[in-house]
């Protein structure tokens, strides 16, 4: 006779480093957040408000504006790489401290 239960096979043993997994309702403690995954987070938010002030009022100007007028909105429109870098930045370290 073969008996299955001495047959283990791959996804058994992934299970067993994931306890909890199967289980949508399973306890997780309320812990605080390190600083520096509340920096990442501020960078995140500061990169997005940069680009959005970048975009915006670099490009909206200059397709509105006269010709001489444009000049000026283009320091403006700087902003909007240095956000995304800032973005970039934040999000990374948001993932490296744990996503949460």
């Amino acid at each position: 006779m073969n008996d299955r239960s001495d047959q283990r096979t791959e996804s058994d043993s992934e299970e067993e480093f994931e306890p909890g997994i199967g289980d949508p309702y399973r306890f997780e403690a309320p812990s605080r957040q390190p600083g520096f995954a509340r920096a990442s987070k501020v960078m995140l938010v500061l990169g997005a408000i940069l680009t959005v002030v970048g975009v915006v009022g670099g490009l909206g100007p200059i397709v509105f504006t006269s010709g001489d007028d444009k000049r000026q909105f283009m320091d403006l429109l700087m902003l909007a790489p240095a956000g995304v870098v800032l973005m970039f930045t934040g999000i990374t370290g948001w993932v490296i401290a744990g996503g949460r």
